[in-house]
């Protein structure tokens, strides 16, 4: 089987256990960047490998990098060796390591992810082992990448050394992938979603091979990601409905005309809603994502015409449709593209393309300023891609619930205790509830169609009269009180 997946015969003296790749290639002292996105092509066996012999010998001090939420076999064997881990960029999957962050025990900081791939290619991150998995390593010796893309790239170039985790238990995805990666200064030539610039395959130097580890493990799940519940369902239909009447005219209906109308779901739960509110909404789209439930493959030729993403997951409960997609993967060469984080974040790309961008949030304040990534002072999981496609989307829509699950807590808010996306590039706030359509309104007015509009009935009128009241005492053209704000919160 090793000889099916390994045909480059210049590796043959690199294929070993994982046990054997981190004795000989794990530093002491340094930092190992692992690809993988939203819990899927996450390397199965070099973790455990890692966290047996770290636990065995001692005296390490590591950064870890991972193109995204890890999964959670990789956060249970890492979450035994916390002592030897200084450092992880630029997102967590929950768990232990989240804690430690908010300790302050854990250093940690959530990159935008084009600028963290921007880093770490430019040598400004330091990474000495890049591992990431892929289905196959060809004659060439060109590498046949996962169902992810994310930062693999960058970690290859920024490397001294690499490691190539092949599964077995996926398919050879042979032509899926463009594994372009831009340099500084160059233009990158997309016109459209399913456009290709580089190989299929990643083409890599002999001397930075490390070793080729050998795996049949299956996609286990990530414990970022919940399955969709009826809230969720609730806000992707406003949010699709307002999206197929802003089709219906102006700008994005010439956009509509001419084939070109692109949006962005943003992940997890609400990402799934949409896949399932875009059918029988009379829309035909192209998706040009970050990380993309499969579920949104089902849709091509109906409402979606073509998909570009770095990453394809399942949600919890929908790792059939994962199944599916592999085996039938063929089928969709030339109309799913899988990139990196590089160019799938590329601000210049989601410009070009007008992309239609809808981004959750877990609180949104009355003048749509965003807070994405963190609760009272603790970091959630981090910001991701968010600040990426927030500047640059024609239209930004930040979707949420207006409550937290309990209904107890308000997520529209008199002030966000943390701001990741300003106010000045949302335009459109939607919730259960509604949906406040912000474009050309000054403060004072965002503020009343927020509340109005998209904060539960049993909370508006606290809203309301904290925004009277700061009107009346501090005025001002965006008024605010962080006193009154403070204690709204806490009442």
């Amino acid at each position: 089987m090793v000889m099916d997946r390994v045909k480059c015969g210049l590796l043959d003296g690199l294929v070993m256990d994982a046990s054997d790749a981190v004795r000989r290639l794990v530093p002491r002292v340094g930092t190992i960047a692992t690809g993988g996105m939203s819990g899927v092509a996450v390397p199965k066996e070099f973790p455990r490998a890692l966290a047996d012999y770290v636990g065995e010998v001692g005296g390490f001090s590591l950064t870890l990098l991972t193109g995204g939420a890890t999964s959670a076999a990789y956060e249970d064997a890492l979450s035994r060796i916390p002592n030897a881990v200084r450092a992880r960029y630029p997102y967590l999957s929950g768990g232990l390591y989240k804690e430690l962050a908010n300790r302050g025990s854990l250093s940690f900081f959530d990159y935008g992810l084009n600028k963290f791939n921007k880093l770490v290619r430019r040598g400004f991150i330091k990474v000495d082992l890049a591992v990431f998995e892929a289905t196959a390593v060809m004659d060439d010796c060109g590498v046949v990448p996962s169902i992810s893309l994310d930062a693999v790239p960058s970690f290859i170039q920024g490397a001294d050394k690499v490691v190539i985790e092949v599964n077995e238990s996926k398919p050879v995805l042979e032509g899926l992938h463009d594994t372009y990666s831009p340099g500084d200064g160059e233009v990158i030539p997309i016109r459209n979603v399913t456009d290709r610039v580089g190989g299929a395959r990643i083409m890599l130097p002999r001397e930075k091979i490390g070793a080729v580890i050998i795996t049949n493990a299956g996609e286990g799940v990530t414990k970022s990601y919940k399955p969709p519940a009826r809230v969720e369902s609730e806000i992707a239909e406003k949010a699709v409905e307002f999206m197929a009447e802003e089709a219906g005219r102006g700008f994005f209906g010439r956009l509509r005309e001419a084939g070109r109308l692109v949006m962005q779901p943003g992940g997890g739960p609400l990402a799934s809603a949409l896949a399932d509110a875009v059918q029988g909404s009379g829309l035909s789209l192209g998706v040009w994502a970050e990380t993309l439930p499969v579920k949104w493959t089902e849709l091509i030729g109906g409402p979606i015409n073509g998909i570009s993403a770095s990453a394809l997951y399942a949600l919890p409960g929908e790792e059939p449709r994962l199944d599916k997609f592999l085996g039938d993967y063929r089928d969709f060469v030339g109309r799913v593209v899988i990139r990196g984080q590089e160019v799938s974040n590329n601000p210049e790309v989601i410009q070009r393309l007008g992309v239609i961008s809808i981004q959750q949030a877990l609180e949104v304040d009355i003048y749509g300023n965003a807070n994405i990534s963190h609760i009272g002072g603790d970091v959630y999981n981090g910001v991701g891609g968010s600040v990426d496609f927030a500047p640059s989307a024609s239209l930004l829509i930040i979707a949420l619930p207006s409550t937290t699950s309990d209904g107890l807590v308000s997520r529209i808010v008199p002030a966000t205790g943390h701001v990741d996306v300003p106010e000045h590039y949302v335009d459109v706030v939607v919730t259960e509830q509604g949906v406040a359509d912000l474009r050309g309104l000054p403060p004072r007015d965002r503020a009343r169609a927020i509340i109005e509009n998209c904060a539960h009935p049993r909370f508006r009128d606290g809203l309301l009269k904290y925004y009277e009241a700061v009107v009346e005492r501090r005025g001002g053209h965006e008024p605010y009180d962080l006193g009154l704000a403070g204690k709204w919160l806490n009442d």
